[in-house]
C-alpha cells in the first residue's frame, strides 16, 4: 500500500514540486490531523503515526516532516470546514484516494478505539472525494488486519 503511493509522489521529484504540490501534501497532513482530533484527543502516538504515514505513504522527506506537520496543524486549527483541504486532494487518482482513506483509518485506529465522530469524518471525506462506503470499509478492514499482526 505505502510503496505504491511513495512511488507516485516520489516520481514527481522534490526539485520539480511547486507550491501547489506542497499545499497538496499539507492538506493531506491536515486531514490526518483532523482525523486524530475528531475524538477530541490528539496524542503524541497519533502525531507519530501521522509523521510515519507522511514518510511511508506520501513520500515526504524525513527532514521536512516536522515542518509540514506543524503547518498542517496550524491550517487545521484555522480551517472552518473540510473543503479547504478537500479541494487540494480531489485531484488524487482513485488509488491515491484509497491510500488516503487507509491513512485516515490508520490514524483513527491507532489509539485502539473508533469514535462516532471519527467514523463520520471518514464518511464525509469519502463523500467529498468520491470514494464509496464499500471501498472505505475494505480500507478499514485492511488497516485493522495490519494493526492486529
Amino acid at each position: 500500500m505505502f510503496d505504491e503511493l511513495k512511488k507516485l509522489f516520489a516520481s514527481k521529484g522534490r526539485s520539480e514540486k511547486s507550491a501547489g504540490v506542497e499545499d497538496h501534501v499539507v492538506s493531506i497532513a491536515a486531514l490526518l490531523v483532523e482525523a486524530a482530533i475528531a475524538d477530541e484527543r490528539y496524542t503524541e502516538n497519533e502525531r507519530d503515526v501521522i509523521s510515519r504515514l507522511l514518510v511511508e505513504a506520501f513520500g515526504v522527506d524525513t527532514a521536512e516532516v516536522a515542518a509540514i506537520l506543524t503547518e498542517a496543524e496550524t491550517r487545521q486549527k484555522e480551517a472552518v470546514d473540510l473543503y479547504t483541504f478537500i479541494r487540494d486532494v480531489k485531484t488524487l487518482t482513485p488509488d491515491e484516494k484509497i491510500v488516503l482513506i487507509e491513512s485516515l483509518w490508520r490514524v483513527i485506529l491507532s489509539d485502539g478505539e473508533k469514535d462516532a465522530y471519527e467514523d463520520m469524518l471518514v464518511r464525509r471525506v469519502c463523500g467529498l472525494i468520491h470514494v464509496s462506503d464499500v471501498d472505505s470499509g475494505l480500507a478499514r478492514r485492511r488497516v485493522q488486519t495490519a494493526l492486529s499482526r
